[in-house]
């Protein structure tokens, strides 16, 4: 059996997610990392419709980043349900997202949040 992946690594998208108030007025600047991975006999035959489209998780991402909430982790859940939703086979997810300059009374620095959906 064959294992294929496909990953779309250092997307900065600008997003409005956090527990304090000026998070949501102000926004920040977020980097993600998505791996999706199935298990299954890819049969490319140099058809887009034969594989994982990256652009497809690329558009995933921007639309769930739209969607101001609370915490993180929340944000990954999200995303990879949705891929997992949209896509037709089985595959797992590994979705990392990182905040910069995250409200911790320190300049500079990411705090960053790893979800993996199996």
């Amino acid at each position: 059996m064959a294992n294929y992946q496909v990953s779309i690594d250092d997307i900065r998208i600008f997003a409005f997610h956090g527990l304090y108030p000026e998070e949501r007025v102000l926004g920040n600047w977020y980097t993600l990392d998505v791996l999706v991975e199935s298990e299954s006999q890819p049969n490319f035959s140099d058809d887009i419709a034969n594989t994982i489209d990256y652009s497809q998780i690329y558009a995933i991402c921007k639309q769930v980043m739209a969607i101001p909430v609370d915490l993180l982790e929340t944000v990954a859940e999200k995303i990879a349900q949705k891929i997992r939703d949209e896509i037709s086979e089985e595959v797992s997810i590994l979705v990392q997202i990182s905040k910069e300059n995250p409200p911790m009374g320190i300049s500079g620095g990411r705090s960053t949040v790893v979800y993996r959906l199996h």
